[in-house]
């Protein structure tokens, strides 16, 4: 039997792994169970680790990834700060939720423990979880108003929680002074009763196989993920794709930022750079190097390393350039509390379009490619007594039920999950009415909120709450961005997903319809009172007994042409409540008569459409600068090799015959190395051409989308989500070294 290090042979090796896995994966069971939270519990917001002594990840449990990837940074702020003072002891452990010290933001709050192992420190584990509340002036922690951090909440750097097997039960007294909600205490506890179970599995997995081959197989996990990953990106087509993706609020004003991605990715080495982004804003949005990190390797997790252990053998792989001072990088003492449901979410999608594009041009494997799923997180909170006279705060999760990026062979999955969630959950209504002061009206999908496409993004969906029982007044707080940009971009074609939307009613009739027993709203369309479409990040709103509020998430992008779509999808998705009958007309070309598809009628106006899309459109080389991409793809002009490569179903890149060709009629749209979009025919479009929640609320006259035709047959090659004036997205690929597809 071949052997891997030493004596580790490959059924040991699995086994082990397989051990470790199941510890964090237990280890969050635990954690879950004994806080009670309905983020933790119903939402499943929370993550667990096994690191090496060095802080390296080894092993991560199946929940929030980009909460796991920032504990080998809390694990190297508690080595450097606590080694010689508090020191480093067997049963210690530490808590720490300072971003600028590893953490996300400053809700998401993580504990970590060293194991040893006969005096040695052999591996530390850790939990993490959002708390619903971490004090501030800001009931649940995403304060909008704060222009430092000091404004944000209690912020820990790594300190010692507990001391040899004794949690210090002053510091516990000390933090709960400074948060709202009772319940957060469990939500402590719980982490420290998942870091003893993960410790005690520990050491019965040493007693099991002994100390030396834990350690190796703790090391060779990483190892072969490296090894792995390394060969994958070596079959991957080499290139330069870039990405933008925007913030449109800062939490003070409307304030466009951005975030840019440049990667570039030459045999096995990947080099994701964020040069480019905005300056950090004076506002909550940003987030720190320790964030941008986690999500980029959470979006190589899932589209690279989809069949690989996640651990830091992914990290191994990256070389990440991020220039201190910018929206995905800032230094303190910037704000920080939305970073995890806007410049990191955001950071996330941009890495996720240009590796998603990356796939596509393989000729094995472009069926991992993805459109973007849901682009934005949102932070609804409401805060008050219940009926028991005990403060409360209600952190609706409804949103992680959010529609998933449409695939290359397959639409999206309806309210899936959110893309760093692998185990996705939304809590229940009745849980969550138990124990607040709300009632719900309806949580519904949201009609039309998936990205048109030949394969459809997953819808999202929206949720109504009034107060009930409550037993004072209660508030209400929004944080969120992509209210006015819907970030959830599309793939090769594919339109993006809805945006946020933020609405409240006042002066209902609700509560005379419960008290009389008169059915209840169903539907948006339903409720009565005057509407007030409310911006986003939105603090301290009164919440009267007779207001409803609703609020509804970004669904998922989609792929491919809309025209291209199998209409009896198109009329199976109108039966189902998931596509109008007037996006079926519009945005996909299918005619209904009856219920049925009329085929001669679509297959007419599909035609009329690809003609109609020329009629007024210009050349994308008039639009686009010569080349935004100059420095970073000059490599590419003298480049080696040849070959055939293909964008999707849309473009086919020809190395031998240097020309990039639409793959539906054969029109040369240019050079293979070069941006094909410029041999193109563009339109700039509001973005209500992808269809209804698009932002039209909001819409400053700011973000458009640029849609890229073949000049030849009208076919929709690629959606563009721009900036007004600005253009940034694109890619360029090299040849196949030694000519071969």
């Amino acid at each position: 039997m071949a052997k891997l290090v030493g004596e580790l042979d490959p059924i040991t090796f699995e086994v082990v792994l397989h051990r470790l896995l199941d510890i964090t994966e237990e280890m969050g069971i635990k954690y879950m169970r004994t806080s009670g939270s309905p983020i933790l519990v119903g939402a499943y917001d929370a993550s667990t680790g096994i690191t090496l002594p060095n802080g390296e990840l080894v092993a991560i449990g199946p929940y929030i990834t980009t909460q796991a990837n920032v504990l080998p940074v809390i694990i190297q702020s508690v080595r450097t700060r606590c080694i010689t003072n508090p020191g480093i002891s067997a049963g210690d452990m530490f808590i720490c939720n300072d971003p600028y010290l590893g953490a996300t933001h400053q809700p998401d709050v993580a504990t970590v423990a060293p194991a040893f192992r006969d005096g040695e420190l052999v591996a530390w584990v850790g939990s993490s979880g959002h708390w619903l509340d971490i004090g501030g002036p800001e009931p649940g922690g995403f304060n909008m108003k704060a222009y430092t951090a000091y404004d944000e909440g209690l912020r820990m750097p790594p300190t010692r929680i507990v001391e040899q097997g004794r949690i210090r039960e002053d510091l516990v007294g000390l933090i709960m002074n400074q948060v709202r909600d009772p319940l957060c205490e469990l939500d402590l506890r719980g982490q420290i009763v998942a870091n003893m179970s993960g410790l005690q599995r520990l050491d019965d997995l040493f007693d099991q196989y002994g100390l030396t081959t834990v350690r190796a197989v703790m090391h060779e996990a990483i190892n072969h993920v490296e090894r792995r990953l390394r060969a994958r990106l070596k079959e991957l087509p080499d290139g330069v794709w870039q990405e933008v993706q925007f913030l449109d609020h800062d939490g003070h004003l409307p304030t466009m930022h951005k975030i840019v991605c440049t990667i570039t990715k030459r045999r096995d080495v990947l080099r994701v750079d964020f040069t480019g982004s905005s300056p950090q804003a004076d506002g909550f949005i940003n987030c720190t190097l320790s964030g941008v990190r986690a999500a980029t390797l959470s979006a190589m997790y899932i589209l690279l390393a989809y069949d690989l252990p996640w651990n830091d053998g992914v990290a191994r792989c990256l070389d990440l350039v991020a220039p201190p001072g910018t929206v995905v990088t800032a230094e303190h003492p910037a704000p920080i509390s939305m970073a995890t449901i806007a410049s990191i979410i955001l950071s996330l999608n941009v890495v996720f379009s240009a590796l998603s594009k990356m796939l596509l041009a393989s000729p094995r494997l472009y069926e991992e490619a993805m459109a973007n799923w849901c682009g934005t997180s949102i932070a609804p909170t409401i805060s008050g007594l219940n009926d028991r006279g005990i403060t409360t705060v209600y952190g609706e999760t409804s949103h992680f039920g959010a529609g998933c990026g449409a695939r290359t062979y397959k639409d999206g999955v309806d309210t899936g999950g959110i893309v760093i969630n692998t185990t996705a959950s939304i809590p229940s209504i009745e849980s969550s009415e138990a124990e607040y002061p709300i009632l719900y009206l309806f949580r519904r999908q949201l009609i039309d909120s998936g990205g048109p496409g030949k394969f459809r993004g997953g819808v999202s969906a929206g949720v109504a709450v009034i107060p009930h029982d409550a037993g004072g007044q209660l508030e209400s707080s929004f944080a969120a961005c992509g209210l006015e940009t819907p970030n959830a971009y599309g793939l090769a074609g594919g339109f993006p997903g809805a945006a946020v939307r933020y609405i409240r009613f006042a002066e209902t009739t609700v509560q005379e319809k419960l008290r009389g027993g008169t059915p209840l709203p169903s539907d948006l369309a339903e409720i009565d009172g005057q509407l007030q479409i409310t911006h986003t990040n939105q603090s301290h709103a009164a919440l009267p007994f007779n207001m409803v509020e609703y609020h509804n998430w970004q669904g998922g992008g989609g792929y491919g042409d809309p025209l291209d779509r199998d209409a009896a999808r198109v009329r199976q998705d109108v039966a189902d409540q998931l596509v109008s009958s007037e996006a079926a007309a519009a945005l996909y070309g299918v005619v209904l008569k009856n219920g049925q598809v009329d085929e001669p009628a679509t297959l007419v106006r599909r035609e009329e459409f690809r003609r109609g899309r020329l009629v007024g459109s210009r050349p994308a080389m008039e639009v686009l600068p010569d080349d935004p991409h100059r420095v970073a793809t000059q490599w590419i002009d003298t480049a080696k090799g040849g070959g055939i490569l293909s964008y999707g179903n849309a473009v086919k890149f020809d190395f031998d015959k240097d020309a990039a060709v639409c793959l539906a009629c054969g029109r040369v749209l240019g050079a293979a190395r070069a941006d094909f979009r410029r041999g193109c025919a563009v339109q700039e479009t509001p973005v209500t051409a992808a269809g209804p929640v698009r932002g039209e609320d909001y819409d400053l006259g700011r973000i458009r989308l640029r849609l890229y035709f073949c000049p030849g047959c009208g076919r929709q090659l690629e959606v563009e989500v721009a900036l007004v004036g600005s253009s940034g997205s694109g890619f360029r690929l090299a040849p196949v070294l030694g000519g071969s597809a």
